[in-house]
């Protein structure tokens, strides 16, 4: 990022416009993720001290997928990946606001990042007795039973590059986790090699 905002800050006169475009593309890519790390980071560092506030109010599911795929659509763009919001729109959750942001937009980059150029995104939402479950399902590179209890672990934190080069830190899957058990949910992966990914999660209903 330095380096580009540097090529930029001193060498833009001589750059063609096809230069700028490229370089500002390769820094807007790095500060989006540098966010997303240091968001989680942030959120990781406030649970351990429990300092994150829980505060569950009743919201429109389909609304709050809604704004989490609008700013993400650049990263789905870049690899021509489809992003469909299946959720109801009339289910309305008890949840609390910043966690469910974070966690639909942490499965929604994960989604992304294991994802094939021309894949398929789908968020869907089911209702069941008592409790909403969500899920994010993808056309992506799948991974093996063997890896599906560890990827929501802070202890065994790994990161796997993505099909297009990008990098993460491990540490989305497990907050999601986190935040997810903090509604009084589950969280878990239904994967298959080479034919695409499914994360599922519980929330309660809206509170009367």
């Amino acid at each position: 990022m330095l380096g580009s905002s540097e090529i930029l800050a001193s060498e833009i006169e001589n750059l063609s416009g096809e230069e700028i475009k490229s370089l500002s593309k390769a820094l807007y890519d790095n500060l989006k993720n540098l966010y997303i790390l240091l968001e989680n980071l942030l959120n990781w560092s406030m649970m351990q001290r429990d300092m994150i506030q829980y505060d569950p109010v009743n919201l429109n599911l389909f609304d709050v997928v809604n704004k989490i795929v609008g700013v993400s659509t650049q990263s789905a763009k870049k690899k021509n990946i489809s992003i469909s919001n299946n959720v109801d729109a009339g289910i309305i959750v008890y949840a609390d606001v910043d966690m469910l942001r974070s966690v639909i937009h942490n499965l929604l980059v994960n989604a992304i990042k294991f994802t094939r150029a021309e894949g398929r995104i789908t968020i869907s939402s089911s209702e069941k007795a008592g409790f909403v479950e969500v899920s994010v399902q993808d056309t992506g590179i799948g991974m093996e039973p063997g890896k599906f209890s560890s990827i929501f672990d802070f202890g065994k934190l790994n990161s796997t590059s993505g099909t297009d080069g990008e990098n993460g830190t491990g540490l989305g899957l497990p907050l999601c986790k986190e935040f997810v058990e903090k509604h009084g949910g589950k969280i878990w992966v239904e994967s298959e090699l080479r034919k695409g990914s499914m994360f599922i999660f519980t929330l309660r209903k809206k509170k009367s």
